[in-house]
């Protein structure tokens, strides 16, 4: 079993807790300025992380996602995590009990929320913690399990390999996405390689070198999207030689124009204020 790097990893205890009876709650989070949330877990309860205003990064050892206004991050109990917010941000934290998590949320993976996920998480936040069964409140959440259990996965995450030599070549690309440096040209950092570096991304992140770069690009992207920065910029920023380039990567990677995810993210932020 892999050794976790978060070994001071500690376990939260959230007020009002979900219990059996009643298996979610919904607590609303609001960070005034950027905020390091330190590498913790819960493990007791299952955690759905919804940001409504702004953007979240949320790194596990294997992972690292950034989450926008809209989607989600589905965390399973146990599972140590830090979270970081940049700047002001606003978050539903749904709150689910470990006994309904084996249906509901076996791994971590970022969902898109419909316009009825949203509605439902928004009014449960608003039923007492007590709340009768059976009643309307009851069945909703009912509801709202369902709707996490259907909810369509996006690729917004990004892997964290264990070999030391690779995450060298992972952690700096994600520190600098425009980074455009061949493979080749990595050997000396990662003191590999270049035959070894490519067989390693193989086989710990499931793709080729230039894909796991793609990848990094686009979740920067996802946050300078969110941010409202242009196309046209963020093309640039990511040193993709034409908007179009870019336009063409984002698509390939989640199947629309990055303005239209942008308006959905705009979109989802309007309705939270």
């Amino acid at each position: 079993m892999k050794q976790s790097r978060f070994l001071q990893a500690i376990s939260l205890a959230d007020r009002t807790p979900p219990t059996g009876l009643r298996p979610v709650r919904v607590h609303a989070e609001h960070y005034v300025e950027a905020v390091d949330v330190e590498p913790h877990c819960h493990v007791d309860l299952g955690q759905l992380l919804a940001p409504t205003h702004g953007v979240i990064r949320v790194t596990t050892e294997d992972n690292q996602w950034l989450v926008p206004p809209g989607r989600a991050l589905l965390v399973p109990p146990g599972v140590v995590h830090a979270v970081h917010s940049p700047k002001e941000g606003r978050l539903r934290a749904v709150l689910i009990a470990p006994e309904m998590c084996r249906d509901y949320l076996s791994t971590c993976r970022v969902i898109a929320l419909t316009i009825l996920l949203q509605e439902l998480i928004d009014a449960v936040a608003r039923y007492p913690a007590d709340y009768s069964i059976p009643s309307p409140a009851s069945r909703m959440v009912v509801v709202v399990l369902d709707q996490i259990a259907l909810a369509h996965s996006e690729p917004l995450g990004v892997s964290r390999p264990s070999d030391a030599r690779l995450r060298r070549v992972t952690d700096a690309l994600m520190a600098f996405p425009a980074d455009s440096r061949s493979l080749s040209e990595w050997q000396d950092v990662a003191g590999a390689s270049s035959r070894t570096l490519a067989r390693l991304f193989e086989v710990e992140t499931g793709m080729s070198f230039s894909h796991y770069r793609r990848q990094v690009q686009m979740q920067a992207a996802v946050g300078m999207l969110a941010s409202g920065m242009p196309v046209g910029e963020i093309a640039h920023a990511l040193a993709y030689s034409t908007a179009s380039a870019f336009a063409f990567a984002f698509r390939k990677t989640f199947g629309c124009p990055p303005s239209r995810f942008r308006d959905q993210v705009e979109r989802s932020n309007c309705r939270a204020v």
